[in-house]
């Protein structure tokens, strides 16, 4: 195989960061309070974060609400392409965000359908998830046009510094200062103002799960019209399960090698995850090693909670995207989930911006509890392999078989919306009773694996699911916070309407 230059260290420097994520980072403190007023302001919004900030951010400014991006680098997508459903990204045509033409010249790949399968099982097949290729540069490209003509400001190469919050603004430090009304942190999952958050909230930043990735795209490989979504061909190794996705790319065949896991010291880190990688790709994609040569190769690991999404900690901030924690801790996927809520955040804003609700407790409204997104930790749990403890090689692909193979038994929308983390009421019990009378032997095993404390918790955002289910048929209320709480259920439900309903 023949990687870019200087691939090896780049794996060792993303493998360093997690070493050092893992001992522990220093407590930021970059966000401070004080009584006096901040007086005149520049703009009404600050956004830190200018990769999925600019989709709120252009949004914002069509409404009229004047915004500021301030971008630590250059304000431009990368090449790795993102990969999202055709209901999800048809959100950014009905908030007028792009014409039909420049979003139809982002998306620069397409497939189907999906594959899932897990070794010793069978294999599933799905349309319409993740089967679109989006270029992250292009996408931008067209958005920053957008927000500059509509009069937004970008301010490049300014890193955020610090934040000072008063009780009618916000004075926002990157390079210069620039005062707002509201300040939106899309900093992504190692964000200084999220990871205070959890420090002013819960008294520490430490994660509950991690997701560790390695990846790239290549060239070489056998052509094949599908991807696939979560695959395994092999049993559990040094106490990780390694799970695959692969799509087809504009320039070759993309692949990623991920795997669960937590922040125990002696777990592998990136450069034993790239090593496994480079073993078993050969093997996955049933190619020949000389064949593949790589244009790019990413590498890094996600911090997933179970406390998301993240409240506000303070008033006038609010952490959105992945710095808010809107992404499931199964797929990790932040730009399919900015996207899924962008309607309901753009509304839910520019109605707090109308009416000055800007206060700490009227923007927890805007950042809803929705446990259909909490019931996923259980699976998330079920993926992970704990150090120390010895289960059965094949444990996880069997529970996970039959996970799938229950729910391939069901109409396609339960399959369907649960790999776009959207999971359902209706369509989770019906397969969680199928699974107990297909093998409750399996899932007592897996009881038994999980402990009964994490069972009693994930039934608790079961009953918070059935609960949602049955408010959103409520018609929402009339003031602000009755608003976001109709949003919240209905979300929460997985209800959404990109989602389908099942």
């Amino acid at each position: 195989m023949l990687f870019p230059p200087a691939t090896d260290s780049k794996i060792a420097h993303l493998d360093q960061f997690w070493r050092d994520y893992r001992s522990g980072l220093p407590q930021p403190q970059v966000i401070r309070t004080a009584s006096t007023p901040l007086g005149q302001t520049d703009v009404d919004v600050v956004i830190c974060g200018g990769t999925l900030g600019l989709l709120v951010g252009t949004a914002l400014q069509q409404r009229g609400w004047a915004t500021l991006i301030v971008e630590r680098g250059t304000l431009q997508g990368r090449e790795q392409e993102w990969n999202i459903s055709r209901a999800e990204l048809d959100n950014l045509l009905e908030l007028e965000l792009l014409p039909a033409e420049a979003l139809a010249e982002a998306i620069v790949t397409e497939y189907n359908p999906g594959r899932v399968g897990f070794h010793g099982g069978g294999e599933y097949w799905v349309k319409d998830v993740l089967n679109l290729g989006v270029s992250p540069r292009i996408l931008l490209d067209h958005l920053k046009g957008k927000f500059l003509h509509l009069g937004g400001q970008v301010r490049e190469n300014s890193p955020f510094t610090g934040a000072i919050v008063h009780p009618d603004g916000v004075a926002v430090t990157a390079g210069l200062t620039y005062r707002g009304r509201l300040l939106l942190d899309c900093m992504g999952y190692f964000s200084p103002i999220s990871r205070q958050t959890r420090y002013q909230l819960y008294g520490h930043d430490r994660p509950d799960g991690i997701c560790l990735v390695v990846g790239g795209c290549a060239t070489g490989i056998k052509p094949c019209s599908w991807g696939d979504l979560i695959y395994t061909f092999t049993a559990i190794e040094n106490h990780y399960q390694y799970f695959w996705e692969a799509f087809p790319a504009l320039d070759g065949r993309t692949t990623y090698l991920f795997t669960y896991g937590d922040l125990h010291p002696d777990r592998g880190g990136i450069q034993e995850l790239w090593a496994a990688y480079c073993r078993l790709l050969p093997q996955y994609q049933d190619t020949d090693p000389a064949e593949i040569k790589f244009h790019r190769v990413l590498g890094g690991f996600f911090p997933a909670y179970r406390t998301n999404p993240l409240l506000p900690a303070w008033d006038r901030i609010l952490s959105l995207g992945d710095s808010g924690g809107y992404q499931s801790p199964l797929s990790f996927s932040g730009f399919g989930a900015m996207v899924r809520h962008l309607p309901r955040l753009v509304q839910a804003l520019t109605e707090a911006l109308e009416g000055n609700y800007l206060a700490r407790a009227d923007l927890c409204y805007v950042q809803p509890y929705q446990p259909n997104i909490a019931v996923t930790w259980l699976f998330q749990r079920v993926m992970r392999v704990e150090m120390g403890r010895e289960v059965a090689p094949h444990s996880v692909n069997r529970i996970l078989d039959l996970v799938f193979r229950e729910m391939s038994q069901l109409p396609p929308a339960v399959m369907r919306t649960f790999l776009q983390d959207v999971v359902q009421f209706p369509a989770l019990t019906q397969t969680m009773v199928r699974m107990l009378l297909a093998d409750p032997l399996l899932i007592a095993q897996v009881v038994a694996q999980v402990g009964m404390g994490t069972v009693l918790d994930w039934f608790k955002h079961y009953l918070g699911l059935g609960l949602y289910e049955i408010w959103q048929n409520f018609p929402p209320g009339q003031d602000f916070r009755a608003r976001r709480q109709w949003e919240g259920w209905s979300f929460g439900a997985g209800r959404d309407r990109v989602a389908g309903v099942y």
